[in-house]
């Protein structure tokens, strides 16, 4: 993800792959995928100033409908991003581009598939299906617990080999 432009380090020496990955990292991740289109209008949400490494990113997939912000009219750029949240924003990129998203496997061999939000069950089943996304041991999925930088590189390294080819 790193030598591919996918991601960049925190700093010039760190990649802090045990750090929570932001809704703001994601977005920016299938913007550059995309060759970093011009988004065609200005930030709605409040949070979200001009000249940030992640405004064009994030005005881009909500044109897009790939995100919706968090709350109030904010995006939270910085908030935390859960394992659910991430199945849901490529399972809608997937489904934009065209790509297959239909799930075959149920979530129900996970000790905590009843946890999973209503919303993200169809992005989750699909996320596992085709390999992007798999439980963290101990027969549990995690969909609420937060996607750290390395799970996003390896999900996203998964999503481009298994799903856009």
């Amino acid at each position: 993800a790193y030598h591919n432009g996918l991601m960049s380090g925190i700093s010039s020496t760190r990649f802090s792959p045990n750090s929570a990955a932001t809704r703001a990292q994601l977005v920016t991740i299938l913007w550059r995928i995309e060759g970093q289109p011009a988004p065609a209008g200005t930030a709605s949400f409040q949070d979200v100033k001009d000249g940030q490494y992640y405004t064009d990113a994030v005005l881009w997939a909500a044109e897009n409908n790939l995100v919706s912000g968090s709350n109030l009219g904010n995006f939270s750029p910085n908030g935390t991003m859960t394992r659910e949240q991430l199945a849901l924003i490529l399972y809608n990129y997937a489904r934009d581009k065209g790509y297959d998203v239909d799930g075959g496997r149920t979530l129900g061999s996970y000790l905590d598939a009843d946890s999973v939000s209503v919303w993200a069950v169809s992005a989750l089943e699909w996320a596992v299906d085709a390999g992007l996304i798999s439980g963290r041991g101990e027969g549990l999925l995690a969909p609420s617990g937060t996607a750290t930088r390395a799970e996003v590189a390896q999900i996203f390294m998964n999503f481009l080999e298994n799903v856009a080819q």
